[in-house]
Formats: C-alpha cells, structure tokens, sequence
C-alpha cells in the first residue's frame, strides 16, 4: 500500500492495529491446533509401545497353551524340523530319505548360431509344443532362432525358465522347470508335419522320497507341511539311518518371550512416565493414560497363583528394577528349571485367554488399531484438527479480505487528504498573491 499523504503513517498504523486485533482469534486457533497435534502425536507413540506389549503378553500366552514347544532333528544335514503350531510334545521317526526333490531342467540336443533358424519344416512353419507334465503350450515363433524361442517360451508362464547357455560353438537352449518334482519336459518341433523332441531327457526332476514312521511317502516339494498337524519339514540330504523330529517344551523359547516381555513393559512404563506428573507431556491428566497406568499395576503387583512352584513373575525371574516402576528380568531361573518346575512355570503364563497371557486382552482394549481407547482418542483428535483447520482457513480468508477491504479505504482517505492538502497549498499561494496585490506585501510577513 503506497500511501503519500500527511497522516500515511496514522493511516498504516491503523491497519496494523485492526489485523493484529483480527489475528487474536486466528493465533488461539493455531495454539488449540498445534496442542491437539502432539496429543496426537504421542498417543501415536504410546499406542506403538502398548502394541508391543499386548503382542508379547500374546506370545507368553502361546507358550502356556501350547507348552513353549519347538522343534528339533537329530540328524539336520537329512532333515530340518520347525514347530508351526503344534499344541502336544511328540516325536516322529523319518526311517530314511531316498531322494531329494528337484527341478527338472534339460538342454537342447544341437547348438545354434545367433541366427540360425531353430524349426526348418515348412508343413507348419515355426511351430512348436512345450510339454511340461502333462500339459502342452503350442505356440508359432514370431522370430525363428535361438533368441526368439527364448523370449516366446519365457512369455509362456508355463513353469518353466529359458535360458542360453553360450558355448564356443554356438548357443544351447537351457530349459529349467520353476518347481522341483518328477515330471515331463519337452520341446517338440511340429513345422514338419511330425513331433521331434528337441532337448534332452536326462534330468526330467526328482520327488522328495522318504519313509515317515514307517509310511512310504513321495511328494514333488522338500517342504512338507500337510503330513503332520503343527510341524513342518524339510527334506535337504539323503539317508538311510533313521532321523528324529522331536516336539517338546523348550525353557529357551520360554526365556527369549519373557525378556521380550520385560522390555516392552519398560517401553510402555517409559512412554506412561513422560506424560504425566508435573513436567508431563501433551498427555497430562489423559483418562487413557490413566486407566493404562492402572492395568500395569493390576498385572505386576496383582496377578498371583496359589498353586505349582511358580506363583508370581519374581518365580520366572522377573522382578522391579526400580522405584521407577519397570522390569528386570534373570534368564538363569528358567534355564534351571527342573521338568515339573517349567510346566508350573507354563500353567502359571496359562494362554491368550487366561493367566498371565490373557492380560494380553485387557492392552488390546487400549492398543487395538481399530476399536482401542487410545485409536479412539486418535481418531477424535484427527476430527479436531479438521475442524480447527477449517476455523483457521476461513478466519484466515476473513482476515485477508478485512485487510483488503481497509487498505482501499485508507488508500482512499489518503487519497482524498492529499487533495486536501493540495487545495489548502493552492489556496494558500492564491492568499499571498492577493496581499501582494492590495498591500504591496504578504500580510503576515516579517515588516508587515
């Protein structure tokens, strides 16, 4: 704004007053805006922390419903063993392994130059079939050589890779099947009318072959996962002694959950710290924060059984750190738990429904994505800040054309008192000419 008149500083500093007055309301929606984003913010954190928590309570509770089983293999250069959630200890025999499964894969029986032509019938030019198992691809080269049969048979998702392998006599096509197990390859040229083989027939794959408890068995994966409830295996070497697959409860996996436990609790006894009290973040005084600060105290100081060897979480070697409140956790207990003292240890951690585990319920009422008190409180923070943001853009609009609106005005009286200003000059001069006229002088002059 270009202002010229006597009062242009007048002028501009009442336009300054009115948007600074108008921008009072604008800086209180800013404010209330920017606390409800780190409220945001930290329920965001903390519900991380919470989500760890309820996952390792989770984990706990799998332990005691399912006896902390794992497996092991007494011979795995033969066969690997993985618990996929078995729920009884048990032991399985493999009598021997014969075979192990692999991919067919053959090459052509002839070498070719980059441009040779692959089919040289002239019945059905350039036509060929792939067989893989049972099923046949036929298809027409579009560009007869080695490098075009490549590319068509590559675009044929059959199951099968082409390749070239380049030798000092010329390119051989490599077919490879994408899956292990026994089956059928071939590539038949068709141009002539007949069907000739086109590659090899030494490597047409294996099946995995091996006799479990006695029962022959032949599938075309080494990973087997449907022939026992919970546990999977994987074929990787020949034998013919016999190999072991044992389920039964390991203190180990026990151990490695409860210090999982221990150090999410502490997260979450970190994050519950920094927003309460008196130097408490954008939390302060939160119900949520509130009713989570209770459940902690009901599941370390509360939970207790009177009965087994294992009664309270000091039995599992997880005891207060602090006046602070968090954990400490000993692995030494568990690992020198007799039999009868890790099964005390696995009823007292119970399952996801009850025990210690079934805490894991009562974080999930906090920690939830969906239906928790702390994504409920997120979510009613995501409507406020719409809200404010939408007050903010419209008082911010009704600034501007406030400032607008008074900056023509202003412009306009500084307009007009220029004017003035110029008429009062004009008039002014007139006056002195007029005196000079009647009096010989300016009336009002020094001698006058």
């Amino acid at each position: 704004m270009n202002l010229t008149g006597q009062y242009a500083t007048d002028f501009q500093a009442i336009l300054n007053k009115a948007v600074q007055t108008a921008e009072v309301p604008l800086t209180q929606l800013q404010t209330q805006d920017t606390a409800v984003l780190a409220q945001k913010s930290a329920l965001g954190s903390l519900q991380s922390s919470v989500a760890a928590l309820t996952s390792s309570l989770t984990a706990l509770g799998t332990d005691g419903a399912n006896g902390a089983l794992s497996a092991t293999s007494s011979n795995s250069s033969a066969v690997t063993a993985t618990d996929t959630g078995a729920t009884a200890p048990a032991a399985y025999t493999i009598n021997s392994v014969t075979s192990v499964a692999s991919a067919a894969s053959e090459t052509s029986l002839t070498d070719y130059s980059s441009t040779a032509p692959v089919t040289t019938g002239t019945d059905n030019p350039g036509q060929m079939e792939l067989m893989v198992g049972t099923t046949p691809h036929t298809f027409t080269l579009t560009s007869n050589n080695l490098s075009g049969l490549v590319n068509q048979i590559n675009g044929l998702n059959a199951g099968v890779t082409a390749s070239i392998l380049t030798t000092s006599s010329g390119g051989y096509l490599s077919l490879t099947a994408t899956a292990t197990g026994a089956t059928t390859l071939q590539l038949n040229d068709l141009s002539s009318g007949a069907s000739t083989n086109m590659i090899t027939a030494t490597n047409q794959g294996a099946n995995a072959i091996f006799q479990l408890n006695g029962i022959n068995i032949s599938q075309a994966s080494n990973t087997v996962n449907s022939v026992i409830s919970g546990l999977t295996f994987n074929i990787v070497g020949k034998s013919t002694s016999a190999t072991t697959l044992t389920l039964a409860s390991n203190p180990s996996q026990l151990s490695n959950d409860l210090q999982t436990f221990v150090t999410n609790y502490n997260s979450v006894v970190t994050a519950v710290q920094a927003q309460v009290g008196t130097s408490g973040g954008a939390l302060v005084g939160d119900s949520t924060v509130i009713q989570l600060q209770q459940t902690m105290q009901h599941l370390i100081s509360l939970f207790s059984s009177s009965t087994g060897s294992v009664q309270s979480l000091s039995d599992l070697g997880v005891t207060f750190a602090g006046i602070n409140g968090s954990l400490t956790y000993d692995p030494s207990v568990v690992a020198g738990m007799s039999s009868s003292q890790l099964t005390d240890a696995l009823n007292y951690v119970g399952s996801t429904t009850t025990g210690l585990g079934g805490f894991s319920q009562n974080f999930d009422q906090f920690s939830n994505s969906v239906t928790g008190l702390i994504q409920t409180e997120i979510g009613s923070d995501t409507t406020s800040d719409a809200n404010l943001q939408t007050q903010i853009d419209t008082t911010t609009n009704q600034i501007n054309a406030m400032q607008t609106n008074l900056a023509k005005q202003i412009e306009a009286s500084d307009a007009l008192e220029s004017e003035y200003e110029s008429q009062q000059t004009e008039l002014s001069a007139s006056l002195q000419g007029l005196d000079l006229v009647l009096y010989g002088k300016a009336v009002g002059s020094p001698g006058a």
